[in-house]
């Protein structure tokens, strides 16, 4: 665990899930949940992509 940046990751797992969450909320009152042919797929993708913006923008290079 020494080096693993345990809090930073575990603060990206968590804002990712929690934006996966409110764009879920925010397709099924738009209407655009229910045209995803790969609704988990997308779901996942997008908290993961949300997690690695997060990553990258608080600790990334610079």
């Amino acid at each position: 665990m020494v080096g693993a940046y345990f809090p930073a990751w575990m603060v990206c797992g968590l804002t990712g899930v929690a934006v996966s969450l409110c764009l879920r909320v925010v397709f099924v009152l738009t209407g655009v949940d229910a045209i995803l042919s790969f609704r988990l797929f997308t779901y996942v993708a997008l908290g993961i992509l949300a997690a690695l913006a997060v990553w990258l923008v608080a600790f990334g290079p610079g």
